[in-house]
């Protein structure tokens, strides 16, 4: 007969080969158990940087517990000594042990780029590395003449961009200058949006006195605005013509506030309570006196909501302003609104948490 056979263990392999013998009451040394240092590396089992106390095998250094590497799992494993930020997560003997810097276990732990906008830390095979989106962001203001992106290094900075923004007035030209926007003030041209009046100084008018090229014609008299009939300019009140006010109502300017008036139209806020044009408030329905939109979007006044009117974002509810008109609360304009949490984040419109 043949030499019996008997299984030989290399780290957590088994292997089939010549029996080892042993002394009575000896081995064979398995799982961990020893007489002496050898059975800690022996061909039965090996266990590098092991010695044997008290029948177990454990690290010569006591900064080293005997694990399987990062990663790893047993039985399938190479158990070793190693210090805990190298063992494999869940070994009992690092438990409460501190990670050391650079180590982890979980994202939560691990810092993130300088701007936290530009990406996240993560906890990669139990080390931190910083995960970095870099190239513009998704939230933006409009109209700003520039673009915020994320350098490779995590950093937001801004750079100039062709973005104008639209001011909502026909007699001005909206541009870019560098990295601000500007409205230049257009004149004598024919007011593009009506197709009637003509630009001047930044307002739609049909007449202008000190221009001779915006004269009224014959008959009629600029009142500053309008060409109106003549008699809207003699300094009398003529009651017969239409006017309710000195000057006012009627076919000639909207009256001041105390002014007589027949109706809306008489006056300048556009209420004619009692036969007498009312000063301005913001509850009256009307938009007037220096409000942007109906009974919002004055100092005095409520911001207006989406859909109302507005000459800047201050003007709306929602802080954001584009032709004239607030616009409703998005997850990329670029402002904290509806129910966001931060700029663009948290809240039920948007997902996700706002970055800590």
């Amino acid at each position: 007969m043949g030499r019996p056979i008997a299984p030989w263990f290399v780290g957590s392999i088994l292997l089939i080969g010549p029996a080892t013998f042993f002394a009575c009451g000896d081995g064979p040394y398995i799982g961990g158990k020893c007489a002496t240092t050898d059975h800690c590396q022996s061909d039965v089992q090996y266990i590098p940087g092991a010695i044997c106390v008290d029948e177990h095998c454990v690290c010569g250094d006591p900064g080293k517990v005997i694990c399987c590497a990062l990663g790893e799992e047993k039985p399938g494993c190479f158990e070793e000594c190693r210090t805990c930020d190298e063992c494999a997560e869940g070994t009992a003997e690092c438990s409460g042990v501190p990670v050391p810097p650079g180590r982890c276990e979980g994202d939560d732990e691990c810092p993130g780029p300088p701007d936290p906008r530009c990406g996240a830390g993560r906890c990669v095979d139990g080390a931190c590395a910083v995960e970095i989106h870099d190239g513009p962001l998704a939230s933006q203001i409009r109209g700003d003449c520039k673009v915020e992106q994320c350098t490779t290094d995590g950093r937001v900075v801004s750079v100039s961009a062709h973005d104008v923004y639209d001011d909502g007035n026909q007699c001005t030209l909206d541009v870019c200058e560098v990295d601000a926007p500007q409205h230049l003030l257009l004149n004598d041209v024919t007011c593009p949006a009506s197709g009637e009046g003509r630009c001047h100084e930044g307002a739609c008018v049909q007449c202008f006195a000190e221009d001779p090229a915006l004269a009224c014609p014959g008959g009629l008299a600029c009142d500053g605005v309008w060409c109106v009939p003549g008699h809207c300019e003699n300094d009398e009140q003529d009651v017969g013509l239409g006017e309710t006010g000195f000057n006012c109502g009627g076919p000639c300017r909207p009256c001041q506030a105390g002014d007589r008036c027949r109706a809306a139209a008489d006056c300048m806020s556009g209420v004619c309570t009692s036969g007498s044009c009312m000063i301005p408030n913001c509850s009256d329905g009307v938009k007037n006196g220096r409000e942007s939109g109906v009974d919002c979007g004055t100092i005095a006044c409520p911001r207006c909501e989406p859909g109302g009117g507005c000459k800047t974002g201050a003007d709306c509810k929602s802080g954001v302003c584009w032709a004239g008109v607030c616009e409703a609360p998005t997850c990329t304009d670029g402002v904290k609104n509806g129910d966001e949490a931060g700029i663009d984040c948290g809240g039920e419109g948007c997902a996700g948490p706002c970055p800590a």
